[in-house]
């Protein structure tokens, strides 16, 4: 952790060092430039100009504006944006993650640290046409985890995902549309799907605002849909800003559960039948407590339907991000997201009455109601070959009035903090 403090405040000391030396270059060259205008000198003249624009500084838009008359003047035709172009880029990216969870409200809440590593290579190929850009995009990417085994962080040691996505950009809307295929060692393969979209209705120079809108959804039956607006402010270079909300929906896969007692009929058993179908209503999953099969169920035995839960989330997400960008290069970055998210079905448990002298069996419901959130610090450097970032972020959750004696959930809340160490290449 020393480590990461450490290397972050370097990346703020050399974004502010680049930024403060590209001014003082530019302010040099600007100055020699209108010397050599003064003398006469047209060509020294553009050339210390063109330098001059190549770096961030206070004087960009006065020096195009000036290299935009010497072009018009000398009848200098630049390469119309518009005109069709094929652009080939490969691509590459590399990322080590660093991760420590902790649980609270549980007398046996987690404390762990485990670690990930990322991998990504890939192609796009740009088409221009007209004021369309279309964009299409190939890419594979693996996943390797530490820790993955009887811990929280429980999941495939490896995961390998072939990807392909197409973009539509216009002048006022982007559409994108991802496939892709997860190959894992506890899921095989599943294939998943999403489409975002986002369209502009006002827009001027550095502000813009309109709707943004996701859709996602893969073959184990998980699915998230996000409707809402957002608004923009991006300049150039110094302070920017984004704040969208929108109305999230979220589908998990479902929990369910049996539990199979030896016990005599009385009269708390009510309506139960001991022979009722277990593949009822979807409940499919079988826990024998009492009996390793059928065959060994008697006219004595009971057999429970104890819990069934389905992991929905249905309510308003705030996202909000503000940063600064030094020069077209170093940038600093802060990332947040609030989602207060209810489950419109209820879980539904048995449960023995506290004080019940005769073991009295209730049932009992909840409509799960949580928050999820996160906030993320970003440094970044952007090249024209190469980029590279850290960052440093935490993201939690808390049930809100979680039940004592809720079956799946023993603790309220859990935090997961994270540091993340990339780099990125594009050619």
């Amino acid at each position: 952790m020393r480590f990461g403090v450490f290397a972050f405040f370097f990346c703020c000391f050399l974004f502010c060092g680049n930024g403060a030396f590209a001014s003082a270059v530019q302010d040099s060259l600007f100055e020699k430039a209108l010397d050599a205008e003064s003398a006469g000198d047209v060509v020294k003249t553009i050339e210390l100009l063109e330098k001059a624009n190549s770096f961030s500084g206070n004087y960009n838009d006065e020096i195009q504006q000036i290299l935009s008359e010497y072009y018009t003047a000398l009848g200098i035709v630049k390469e119309d944006e518009n005109e069709k172009e094929r652009n080939w880029h490969l691509l590459s990216r590399v990322e080590f993650v660093g991760l420590k969870y902790d649980e609270y409200g549980d007398s046996l809440g987690a404390n762990e640290y485990s670690g990930e590593a990322y991998f990504q290579v890939g192609a796009e190929y740009e088409l221009h046409r007209g004021k369309y850009l279309h964009l299409f995009s190939l890419g594979f990417a693996s996943d390797f985890f530490l820790r993955e085994n009887e811990t929280v962080f429980d999941t495939s040691r490896w995961a390998f995902t072939p990807s392909f996505e197409y973009t539509l950009e216009g002048e006022k809307f982007v559409l994108s549309v991802t496939a892709d295929v997860t190959i894992s060692e506890e899921e095989n393969a599943v294939v998943s799907g999403s489409l975002f979209l986002e369209r502009d209705f006002y827009s001027t120079k550095n502000f813009r605002a309109g709707t943004s809108d996701f859709g996602f959804v893969n073959g184990n039956g998980r699915m998230r849909l996000k409707v809402g607006g957002f608004a923009e402010y991006q300049p150039p270079r110094g302070f920017r800003s984004r704040v969208s909300l929108s109305g999230r929906f979220d589908r998990d896969t479902s929990v369910c559960a049996y539990f199979w007692y030896a016990a005599p009929p009385n009269e708390n058993l009510g309506e139960w039948n001991p022979f009722e179908n277990p593949n009822e209503n979807g409940f499919e999953n079988l826990n024998g407590n009492a009996f390793e099969n059928d065959s060994e169920i008697s006219q004595d035995s009971l057999r429970e339907r104890y819990y069934f839960g389905r992991n929905l989330k249905l309510g308003p997400e705030l996202n909000w991000r503000f940063g600064y960008r030094f020069d077209e290069h170093f940038s600093l970055d802060f990332f947040s997201q609030i989602f207060w998210a209810m489950n419109p079905l209820p879980d539904r448990w048995k449960s023995f009455r506290a004080n019940s002298e005769n073991g009295e069996i209730v049932e009992s419901s909840w409509h799960r109601k949580q928050l999820l959130g996160s906030a993320r610090l970003q440094g970044n450097f952007r090249g024209k070959f190469f980029g590279t970032y850290l960052s440093v972020g935490m993201s939690f959750r808390r049930f809100l009035g979680l039940p004592s004696d809720h079956p799946e959930f023993y603790s309220y809340a859990y935090r997961l903090g994270e540091i993340r160490l990339g780099a990125t290449f594009r050619y």
